[in-house]
């Protein structure tokens, strides 16, 4: 999302008592082109953003920490109505993640993993390329993955039958629709790539094309 939605939004949520914006930044640390653009909550001088954060990405799923900052109006609600609740994370890895932090070894993780990831995005934006225009790329600027549009092709359904059938794992872009007008776009996947071989991903989109090409 550009710098200038990113302060519309904040000027909306300013305009009302009680409006805030919930910010999910899961992997908001894997920006491949351009500037690193600035949460929103670093951005917000009125405290009208709650923010929403975790290492599943950054370090692993199963690590199963997330956080949550809250202005500083919620954060007294959220002491006084929810101060009986307990992490569930034990305390002595909060505290092995914090050393983690402070110490900078999770800062030099991060740059070598965006490295790693990096090239993995890259050599599926270039395999991409053998579908020339029969395809449209979104989302392909940060993040795990990408989505892929095929305008040419009927359905949805069909994309993920045909890539099932040869054992290639897509996620369906319609399952994550909340209205329904969006459904009336063109078929689109989920591509991700994060746990892939680049060996992996070069045979897995040589396969799709080769089993889509007909319908494109």
């Amino acid at each position: 999302m550009p710098v200038k939605r990113r302060l519309e939004l904040l000027k909306w949520a300013s305009l009302k008592p009680g409006r805030y914006i919930i910010e999910d930044d899961h992997d908001s640390e894997f920006r491949y082109k351009g500037k690193p653009i600035p949460a929103l909550q670093g951005m917000d001088t009125l405290d009208k953003v709650i923010y929403l954060g975790t290492f599943s990405r950054s370090i692993a799923p199963a690590i199963r920490v997330g956080y949550m900052v809250l202005p500083k109006e919620l954060l007294q609600l959220y002491q006084t109505h929810v101060s009986y609740y307990s992490s569930t994370v034990s305390r002595v890895d909060q505290y092995i993640l914090t050393r983690f932090i402070n110490d900078g070894y999770f800062e030099r993780h991060l740059n070598r993993i965006r490295t790693l990831y990096k090239n993995k995005h890259d050599l599926v934006i270039q395999s991409l390329k053998v579908f020339k225009d029969k395809i449209a790329i979104e989302g392909e600027n940060a993040g795990l993955h990408l989505v892929v549009r095929f305008p040419t092709i009927d359905s949805e359904e069909t994309i993920l039958q045909i890539s099932r059938s040869h054992g290639i794992r897509l996620y369906g872009l319609s399952r994550h629709y909340i209205m329904s007008e969006h459904k009336k776009e063109s078929p689109a996947i989920l591509l991700g790539y994060a746990n892939l071989s680049e060996d992996s991903i070069l045979k897995g989109i040589e396969l799709l094309y080769e089993n889509l090409k007909d319908l494109l």
